[in-house]
């Protein structure tokens, strides 16, 4: 009996040191989750501009915009949409507002972003009211900004 309790007693201790030093390994913040989520986004956009005046002057009748510069080129955009329907909503919306745009895509991978902007397309999906219309591309902007 007292071989196996010896025998028992060093499984446990090599165990217990073993299993420390794997769950050690997993705080440790070198270690990068595989998968990422990721969430194709569309972005109305409705110009690219050469300089920071010329974005200003041509973006004074829009109230609500954010911008990205990309190799020294403004590009302007006007709403951001998850819901390729919603997006061709919003994008009928400016149309009549006389305002020219073209639809892009990217990726975002702010999960709360992503979860903003799914609770405003589930509003955007159910109504066809301008002003509500207009009010969520208000929204989602200063959402995106921050």
């Amino acid at each position: 009996m007292k071989k196996y309790m010896l025998t028992i007693i060093m499984s446990l201790l090599i165990g217990f040191l073993l299993s420390f030093y794997i769950l050690k390994e997993y705080e440790n913040p070198n270690i990068f989750p595989t998968f990422k989520e990721n969430e194709t986004a569309y972005l109305i956009q409705q110009g690219v501009y050469s300089s920071m005046e010329s974005m200003q002057e041509n973006t004074t009748h829009l109230s609500d915009y954010i911008y990205s510069v990309i190799d020294n080129m403004y590009y302007v955009y006007i709403g951001i949409s998850l819901n390729s329907e919603n997006v061709n909503k919003l994008q009928k919306y400016y149309k009549e507002k006389n305002i020219d745009t073209i639809i892009k895509t990217t990726t975002l991978t702010d999960k709360q972003l992503i979860e903003t902007l799914k609770q405003y397309d589930m509003v955007l999906s159910n109504t066809t009211d301008e002003n509500t219309i207009g009010e969520i591309c208000k929204q989602v902007l200063s959402k995106y900004q921050q």
